[in-house]
C-alpha cells in the first residue's frame, strides 16, 4: 500500500511547495500529490486554492495572474516563520525536483465558469509532461471530468485519475470513457465493495484524505493501492508496526 503525502509533504510543511516535496522524498514516501492552477500567461504553478488569499495574504485569483506576478508571493510563513520566503514553484520546477523519486499524482485545478480561458490547458500539460520525461511516474488526476477526457483524447500515454466526492450518477459510464488507472474516491465512499470492484477492473482505489489512524488501519484492511494523508509520517509508524507483527506471526508459524 502506497504512502501518498497529500499537497506534498503533508501538513507539517507549507503545501505544495519545494520544501514539501523535499521533506516527502526525505521520508521516502511512495508518492506525492500536488495541485496546479494554470495562470493568465499559460503556465502551471503549485497552488491549491483559486483564491490566494489564504496563502499569500494578498487578494486575487490564481487564473488571473501570471506565473512571475504569483511566484513573487510568499506562502511558507502561516505555516511556520521557519519557512519564511518559500515561493510559488513552477510545475516544471516540481517535475525536476521529483524526477521519478516518487510517483506523482497531479490534480488539475480549473473552473467551468472560465472554460474559454482554459482551452489550452490540456494540450500545453501533456507536452509539459512529454518533455520533463514525467509520463511513466504522473497519473494526472482532477474533479473536473471533462478536462481528464480532453487529455485522454490528446495524450493516450498519460495515465488518469478520477477524483470524486458525492453521489456520481453517471461513474460507470466515466470510467469506461476515461479508461483511469485509479478512482480517487473521498475516504468517506470508499467501501470494501468499492475495491473490490474497482480492482476486478484493473483499477487501483486511493482515498482521501485520510487522517486518522483507525481509518488508515481500515483501508489497509480494505486493501486499498495507496492512502492520501495530511499525516504521512503517522501512516510510516502504522505500516511498519504492520511489518512487525506479520515478521512475528510468520516467525512464530515457522517453529510449529
Amino acid at each position: 500500500m502506497k504512502i501518498v503525502g497529500h499537497k506534498g509533504g503533508g501538513s507539517t510543511v507549507p503545501e505544495n511547495s519545494r520544501t514539501g516535496l523535499e521533506h516527502a522524498l526525505a521520508l521516502g514516501l511512495d508518492a506525492v500529490e500536488i495541485d496546479v492552477w494554470p495562470t493568465a500567461d499559460r503556465k502551471f504553478v503549485l497552488f491549491h486554492d483559486a483564491d490566494i488569499a489564504r496563502l499569500t495574504g494578498h487578494a486575487g485569483w490564481t487564473m488571473h495572474l501570471t506565473s512571475d506576478q504569483l511566484r513573487t508571493l510568499e506562502i511558507g510563513s502561516r505555516v511556520s516563520t521557519e519557512y519564511a520566503g518559500e515561493r510559488i514553484l513552477l510545475l516544471e520546477e516540481a517535475l525536476a525536483l521529483i524526477a521519478g523519486k516518487a510517483d506523482l499524482f497531479l490534480e488539475v485545478k480549473r473552473t467551468r465558469h472560465e472554460l474559454d480561458r482554459y482551452t489550452w490547458v490540456e494540450e500545453r500539460l501533456s507536452q509539459i509532461l512529454h518533455e520533463c520525461n514525467a509520463i511513466s511516474w504522473t497519473t494526472v488526476i482532477s474533479f473536473d471530468h471533462r478536462s481528464l477526457l480532453n487529455l485522454h483524447e490528446i495524450s493516450r500515454d498519460t495515465r488518469i485519475g478520477m477524483l470524486y466526492a458525492g453521489e456520481w450518477l453517471s461513474l460507470r459510464q466515466e470510467i469506461e470513457a476515461l479508461k483511469p488507472v485509479a478512482l480517487l474516491p473521498h475516504w468517506a465512499q470508499t467501501t470494501p465493495t468499492l475495491v473490490k470492484d474497482a480492482h476486478s477492473s484493473g483499477i487501483a482505489i486511493y482515498p482521501w484524505v485520510v487522517n486518522n489512524d483507525e481509518w488508515m488501519q481500515e483501508f489497509s484492511r480494505m486493501g486499498v493501492d495507496g492512502i492520501i494523508t495530511d499525516r504521512p509520517e503517522a501512516l510510516i509508524q502504522l505500516r511498519q508496526a504492520a511489518g512487525r507483527t506479520t515478521d512475528k506471526t510468520e516467525s512464530e508459524g515457522s517453529h510449529d
